[in-house]
């Protein structure tokens, strides 16, 4: 099963990403997904991307950046309006930074991507909607996650291997928040429970969700039998807790050829 199947998405989905624990790594795996369906994609982020994790749709399709909306919108157009087989892909970005000699895009905003989508400027919309500094589980600030509203599928991302890691700034991003959200002091290792309220908490992983979106948890990093032992029981112990807005919990690794392992829906 892909990415895409799991998520049971429909012919236009406005999907954004959230969260912790390999979110790059799925945005690129459904970015490669969807790029053969010979529909128009837009890839692009809310906060920042370094620019090695976008280059390889850069090669293949059409890197657009720019201040003002109505330029921009006009590029996408025309791109897309070209009768081609080629994979319709553009990579929306405001502007390019050197950050530490390094590369980073930084995004539109939000309002943008709510016009296109409403426009039906393309038919895919691909956001990573928030940052982590490559630990495997985040709690999000205040002015976090950068959610657009026209988001129909949002996915929050956990990576099972924040297991039994102690609650420190370099295995969570925003350690306090994490401690403050889950009631779990600093130090302690982190269990099943801390990760289960995280995301129920209402300003937990889906904080930000629009009204109507569906909520996809997908559980990454699970590349054996120990570790979906341990998915299943963060996913018993999430529907335990009841939390309304989930549509279904995948449990896989991004990383992996195959990239499925579970899926559970609400009935």
């Amino acid at each position: 099963m892909l990415i895409s199947e799991a998520l049971n998405l429909k012919e236009r989905a406005f999907i954004s990403l959230v969260g912790a624990g390999g979110k790059s790594t799925i945005f690129n795996r459904l970015a490669e997904e969807l790029a053969p369906k010979n529909r128009r994609i837009i890839l692009t982020t809310t906060t920042k991307m370094f620019g090695w994790q976008l280059a390889p749709f850069i090669k293949k399709g059409k890197l657009l950046e720019g201040y003002q909306e109505e330029l921009v919108g006009e590029s996408i157009k025309r791109y897309f309006s070209r009768e081609n087989k080629r994979v319709r892909l553009a990579i929306i970005v405001k502007e390019i930074e050197e950050i530490n000699e390094k590369e980073k895009l930084t995004g539109p905003p939000p309002a943008w991507l709510d016009k296109w989508w409403t426009e039906g400027i393309a038919d895919y919309f691909l956001v990573e909607a928030d940052g982590a500094a490559g630990r495997p589980v985040k709690a999000p600030a205040p002015y976090e996650p950068v959610v657009p509203l026209s988001t129909t599928d949002l996915i929050g991302v956990i990576g099972i291997d924040a297991l039994d890691l102690p609650l420190e700034e370099e295995n969570v991003f925003r350690s306090a928040i994490f401690s403050r959200l889950t009631g779990l002091a600093g130090g302690e290792k982190i269990g099943i429970e801390a990760l289960s309220r995280l995301v129920c908490h209402p300003q937990g992983l889906f904080k930000g969700a629009p009204p109507g979106s569906r909520c996809h948890l997908f559980i990454n990093k699970v590349e054996d039998l120990f570790h979906l032992k341990e998915a299943e029981e963060l996913a018993f112990e999430v529907l335990k807790l009841g939390y309304q807005r989930i549509s279904d919990i995948i449990i896989g690794a991004a990383s992996q050829k195959e990239v499925i392992v579970e899926v559970i829906r609400k009935v």
